[in-house]
């Protein structure tokens, strides 16, 4: 019976979890915040930017862990007890077919949130999504957002503007790294917060999908633009062909023994990184597998957070005192 009655609790969060994200998003734009805490979601874009409909519900499975029809993309603040300045822009992964946030999303930001880091967990558009054209550059657009809101907000959250970056996990790793690396290729809006800086101060990518080649990644066909031909769509996705000297500074993360994305993904990042001069850190573990989020349990692969925080000690991000000089952002850079 008590078996039952769980199952019956689940299956209507499932179902009215669309409906009351969709009400709590309606009307807002990320222009003005109030009272922002854990849990808050914030709209990227207004009312009425093209291919965005508040009223349309996104969808979720199983039991809210993996989101898909997205209309109305947004973030999911995840405040620390202590915020030492540091923000992450979080992109989950789901071979852009869907958005595993709470696999990949809301677990890493709470463990994150125990460093001090200020986390916003992003639900992006997916190229597949039944009649809306949100092939790339769309995620991207929504990622690049996501860091001028937070940038442009940077005094309300209690956060650096100097010290916002971008952490993805598979082909969340792939958006990330493309907006590490594209980001200046692209102009999105015209509001206030689309005059902010949208380049990601570092990269944390995680298992990323890097090189989009057929037989290499799972991602190749679902970003295809149709405006572009096919091999000049898919140059501009390879993300280790667009590092350049303005890239930032990037963490990557794999285990040796990922049946989905090759580890060779990260290693070719790293090098072309290397190449160009940008600081750079891999961290190859033996055991993981893939999809593992903040580590999987009882393999070396649940050291990836202690030592992510120990690079961002280590590029200065966060300093051994706290960040008690915290660059004003009340200007809205």
């Amino acid at each position: 019976m008590n078996l039952l009655k769980n199952y019956c609790i689940i299956s209507i969060i499932i179902i009215l979890y669309p409906l009351w994200t969709a009400a709590q998003l309606r009307g807002l734009d990320g222009s003005v915040l109030d009272k922002i805490e854990t849990g808050s979601v914030i709209a990227l874009w207004p009312r009425g930017t093209p291919g965005i409909n508040p009223d349309i519900p996104e969808k979720a499975k199983p039991c809210g862990k993996r989101f898909f029809n997205i209309h109305n993309p947004n973030i999911t603040v995840y405040k620390p007890g202590n915020s030492n300045g540091v923000a992450v822009v979080l992109c989950a992964g789901g071979g852009y077919a869907y958005i595993a946030t709470g696999v990949e999303g809301v677990p890493t930001a709470e463990k994150l949130n125990q460093s001090g880091i200020t986390v916003f967990v992003l639900k992006y558009r997916l190229p597949p999504t039944p009649g809306a054209n949100f092939q790339h550059p769309v995620p991207l657009s929504d990622a690049l957002r996501a860091l001028q809101l937070v940038r442009y907000h940077a005094a309300e959250l209690n956060i650096d503007p100097s010290k916002i970056g971008i952490m993805g996990f598979s082909a969340g790793g792939h958006l990330a790294s493309l907006a590490g690396t594209m980001f200046s290729e692209y102009t999105f809006g015209n509001d206030r917060i689309s005059q902010v800086n949208s380049r990601p101060d570092f990269m944390c990518l995680v298992y990323p999908v890097i090189a989009t080649k057929k037989g290499e990644t799972l991602s190749d066909t679902q970003l295809l633009n149709s405006d572009l031909s096919q091999k000049q769509t898919l140059e501009s996705l390879f993300s280790e062909l667009n590092v350049t000297t303005k890239t930032p500074p990037a963490f990557l993360v794999h285990a040796q023994d990922d049946p989905a994305v090759n580890p060779q993904n990260s290693i070719l990042m790293y090098k072309a990184l290397r190449t160009k001069s940008i600081p750079a850190e891999l961290k190859l573990y033996k055991k993981g597998g893939h999809g593992f989020g903040p580590g999987r349990p009882g393999t070396d692969s649940e050291k990836w957070i202690h030592e992510f925080i120990a690079w961002l000690y280590q590029m200065n991000f966060i300093s051994a005192q706290g960040d008690d000089n915290k660059t004003d952002a009340s200007d809205k850079e």
